[in-house]
């Protein structure tokens, strides 16, 4: 399949797919600047099983062609107001910044239509790479870092939209941090769709409280307060801003320390039904992934196993942070 035959497909925003925004080179689609791709196996053909791609190539879709000039960030001169890098073709010093700008509102405008849950996008490109991205001098050398000019409208338009690199999700806690983000906008965003009353905000809340313990304790109270306004306030208010710290929070990087505090929360409803076996296989699983030798899945199956087996309250046991994602997504080959 073309990137233009992928890009034309109808996205049914209707659907319980989840939706992801990414850079068409990472599913293999030639478009890079000498003609190749730099497809990633794991998206593909591990994620690629979940979640329904919406491909963009910013440099392509703006009307450049394949193969093309290299591009870079350069800084604007020092007595221009705006520091903004701009995007200048290397040889030439030919400055395509305004035409980048201008398709990219054009196509953020088409993408609000998709109701995007995420967005993976190709790091170091000046387009697409959101973190680091090298800003070089008026001398030629790198200065600086910035985010390519795509990757930045995308952030400034959709600032609470899960949005990661490729290369960064070849760190486990950082991969899976993402992941936990898209599927939580997804519900979200189903929420909204299939419910969107007080009542279900409330289920929605309660379903997702460890989660948000393990990341932002504080959060979680402050949240159940707003809930619990929801039915004196606007609701669409209440909506709008549970929705927005409810992915900050999420967003925190949490620490294997928390995760293990929240795990064992959630195993005293329990406690007193655990068998000696019981607990010397959770204290080793645990010990393993406070190590780092396992993935947070690994004790998270043994805790959802025991909340099952000893008949834990169902809320309990109904927790998104026992599984936030389909365990498939664990799965490290083909990074």
């Amino acid at each position: 399949m073309t990137y233009e035959t992928a890009l034309a497909a109808p996205v049914d925003a209707t659907t319980d797919d989840v939706r992801i925004g990414i850079s068409a080179c990472l599913l293999g689609h030639e478009v890079r600047m000498n003609g190749g791709h730099c497809r990633k196996p794991w998206l593909t053909e591990v994620l690629g099983a979940h979640a329904t791609f919406v491909p963009v190539c910013p440099e392509v879709g703006m009307g450049l062609p394949v193969p093309r000039p290299v591009m870079r960030l350069v800084a604007p001169p020092s007595e221009q107001a705006d520091r903004t890098p701009r995007m200048v073709v290397t040889d030439t010093g030919e400055d395509l910044t305004d035409q980048i700008e201008s398709w990219s509102a054009a196509k953020l405008d088409e993408l609000a239509r998709a109701d995007l849950h995420g967005f993976v996008l190709k790091k170091d490109s000046p387009s697409c790479g959101v973190f680091r991205v090298k800003v070089y001098d008026h001398n030629g050398s790198p200065s600086d870092r910035g985010s390519g000019r795509f990757a930045a409208a995308l952030v400034r338009r959709f600032p609470h939209l899960p949005v990661e690199e490729e290369g960064r999700l070849n760190d486990r806690d950082l991969r899976e941090n993402f992941l936990v983000r898209v599927w939580a906008s997804a519900r979200w965003r189903r929420y909204l769709r299939d419910d969107g009353g007080a009542a279900g905000l409330m289920r929605f809340h309660a379903q997702h409280k460890y989660a948000l313990l393990a990341t932002a304790p504080g959060v979680h109270q402050e949240l159940g307060r707003l809930v619990g306004s929801a039915g004196r306030d606007e609701l669409a208010e209440v909506q709008t801003t549970y929705e927005a710290r409810l992915m900050e929070a999420l967003a925190n990087r949490s620490t294997r320390g928390r995760h293990v505090n929240v795990m064992q929360h959630l195993l005293g409803f329990v406690k007193e039904h655990l068998t000696g076996a019981d607990k010397e296989n959770l204290e080793r699983q645990l010990r393993l992934y406070r190590n780092g030798s396992v993935p947070r899945s690994v004790p998270i199956a043994l805790v959802r196993h025991l909340l099952l087996s000893h008949d834990a309250p169902p809320w309990a046991r109904e927790q998104v942070y026992l599984q936030p994602f389909d365990e498939t997504l664990h799965v490290n080959e083909a990074l």
